[in-house]
């Protein structure tokens, strides 16, 4: 078994030596693309984070692009420019020179933010210009919120401390995708639900680092309707309510969002498993992540109102 054990460990071996290929690396560095990203939700004003690419070797942190202006047509008539400010990321160092502390920057971008409150079925398109690129585009439609049936609780297993949930939803032909946010007293919880088989996680403070109002912390599970598309399905949540005090509520946000967030999400958790400083990334290709700019690369997405259910806990 270990002679077995040692050939099975140099056939690998020998299997990766054929597999490498050297790419030399002269030190010539890319120019930086325009970088542009923004989930646009129902009732709340448009919102850009605007930035450059760096180099890979790079340990420049101030990603601001020069000169930038951004103008939002809705529903194909010139809206409004957005407020374009800088956005100051800074971090506390310690400098043992001069035994005190030193507030460096972290990061910097440029943050746009407009006025207008963003309706259901707005057809948005952006114009980002800058004297560093050419114009890039993005275009998304503003979506309806969930039909959202119901939420209740199913049971309580008060020797392991866990609840079982009911979330019924209706929905209607065609392709949608939704995002359950667990808030007030859920803030986790787990499923075997066939729906999030394909589950996705959204770190929403990736796209809008200064909108923490709504976004904030927390498990963003995004799924589609793959499952149960155009049927009413009820979604079945297992959380702990370990801690928890009797009458506390427990509370989700439901919404839709759209396909741009949605094949982002896929192609940069793809990308993610695919990184070749991963175990599993060194035996895979790397996948190109999506985005839907024109002149630029990130990605500008929608996401409907969330609709609020709570359930009032009585032991």
């Amino acid at each position: 078994m270990r002679r077995l054990s040692v050939i099975a460990i140099i056939v690998v071996a020998l299997g990766m030596a054929s597999c490498v290929k050297d790419l030399e690396f002269t030190g010539e560095q890319s120019d930086p693309l325009l970088v542009v990203n923004g989930i646009q939700q129902v009732g709340q004003p448009a919102r850009l984070i605007v930035e450059k690419s760096r180099f890979f070797t790079s340990t420049d942190n101030d990603l601001r692009v020069k000169d930038v202006a951004v103008d939002l047509y809705v529903n194909g008539a010139f809206k409004e420019s957005l407020q374009v400010r800088d956005s100051l990321v800074m971090e506390i160092n310690y400098d043992w020179n001069t035994d005190q502390e030193v507030e460096e920057l972290a990061y910097a971008f440029n943050y746009c933010e407009g006025q207008y409150l963003l309706c259901e079925g707005d057809r948005l398109k952006f114009e980002v210009r800058s004297s560093e690129f050419e114009t890039a585009t993005a275009e998304v439609t503003m979506l309806e919120a969930p039909n959202v049936v119901s939420f209740e609780l199913v049971s309580i297993d008060t020797v392991n401390w866990n609840l079982m949930l009911a979330l019924k939803l209706e929905d209607p032909v065609g392709s949608d995708y939704y995002n359950i946010f667990p808030t007030d007293g859920l803030q986790s919880f787990t499923s075997t639900d066939p729906v999030f088989a394909d589950i996705m996680n959204l770190d929403a403070d990736s796209f809008l680092s200064e909108n923490t109002e709504y976004y904030g912390y927390g498990p963003y599970n995004i799924f589609s309707d793959n499952y149960f598309n155009g049927k009413t399905y009820t979604v079945s949540i297992k959380a702990s309510v370990w801690g928890l005090d009797e009458y506390e509520p427990l509370t989700l946000e439901v919404s839709r969002v759209d396909e741009h967030l949605y094949n982002y999400k896929k192609t940069y958790e793809a990308y993610e498993s695919s990184n070749p400083g991963t175990v599993i990334g060194m035996f895979t290709e790397p996948v190109q992540v999506y985005s839907n700019l024109q002149n630029a690369v990130g990605v500008v997405c929608a996401q409907s109102m969330p609709v609020v259910k709570s359930i009032t806990l009585t032991f």
